[in-house]
């Protein structure tokens, strides 16, 4: 029988996330991690009280079955956002660019509720990659917590150059290193948060790179997204993502609640087939444009 798994039964009710351990504390039956329950002297819970000891701790077999049973035939989705940190991401598109809210905090606004949206998802996997002049993976592919949501605090566009070529080659190869290592059914998607412009690149002739990113990015089947942040180099860069066959996205500080509930929406649906992709997002006008979104949904069977 198939059956859709609420996330909350893979979670331990004291650390908030996936079980790693499960156990049974048998003198009640009640589930945790093994870590999480170990801090207490008796159960936590409400008023149970039962006494913790190490012999009391039983290997929760069904549970790690389900967990297990659960990576294996799940599709998932893994994501690389790609963040542009080069010292442009500093200014608003204001007319007086010191003032008003910066592209680069309209960016990490937007990445936070991303994170939030995928907290604990047993589907998704997320990786950050920033560039400036060069590529700098902050963290692998890993399902969303709080210490990511904590990182992207203490990131800054602190980098003179913006190297957008460097960075999407870095991004593809992340995916193809994970295609090797991986044998279960995925789907990726690959997002580039920036406000446009290459500067610093070092991949030498431009129709060369465009050609190596249109064959590598269909040969991994990965859906490719260039979002524009402000209105810096709007139509230079939406140019340059026609040329890659990237989905080309805009927003700005004006509509970025709009696009953000647009974004979850389309990656929250899917259909029987991944290559099958539409979704509308607004652009700063607030007028329709039609552009395309990757969309998934996983069944979990039992």
């Amino acid at each position: 029988m198939t059956k859709i798994i609420n996330n909350s039964d893979l979670i331990c009710s004291l650390c908030g996330n996936i079980y790693t351990n499960p156990i049974l504390l048998s003198p009640c039956g009640h589930s945790f991690d093994r870590e999480c329950i170990l801090q207490y002297s008796t159960c936590p819970i409400v008023p149970c009280n039962a006494p913790v000891f190490e012999n009391s701790l039983l290997s929760n077999i069904k549970l790690k079955n389900l967990i297990d049973h659960q990576i294996q035939t799940t599709k998932y989705t893994y994501e690389i956002f790609l963040l542009d940190t080069s010292s442009s991401m500093w200014y608003s598109d204001w007319y007086i660019s010191l003032f008003g809210v910066s592209r680069f905090q309209t960016a990490i606004q937007f990445l936070k509720d991303v994170f939030l949206k995928r907290w604990n998802s047993t589907t998704h996997q997320i990786s950050l990659v920033t560039f400036d002049t060069n590529p700098i993976e902050r963290f692998a592919f890993e399902t969303a917590r709080q210490e990511h949501i904590d990182m992207l605090d203490e990131l800054r566009p602190n980098g003179k150059h913006t190297a957008l070529f460097d960075a999407i080659r870095f991004g593809l190869e992340k995916f193809e290193n994970l295609n090797q290592i991986t044998l279960r059914s995925t789907a990726q998607c690959l997002y580039i948060l920036t406000d446009g412009g290459d500067d610093f690149s070092s991949s030498g002739n431009q129709q060369q790179f465009i050609n190596f990113v249109k064959n590598c990015t269909k040969q991994l089947e990965i859906s490719g997204h260039i979002i524009q942040i402000g209105d810096r180099n709007l139509s230079s860069i939406k140019q340059f993502s026609d040329k890659i066959d990237y989905h080309f996205h805009h927003f700005n500080n004006g509509n970025a609640r709009e696009f953000l509930n647009s974004f979850l929406l389309s990656s929250s649906q899917s259909t029987q087939n991944s290559d099958e992709i539409l979704q509308a997002l607004p652009d700063p006008c607030n007028e329709s444009v039609r552009s395309k979104v990757i969309r998934n949904r996983t069944l979990v069977s039992e």
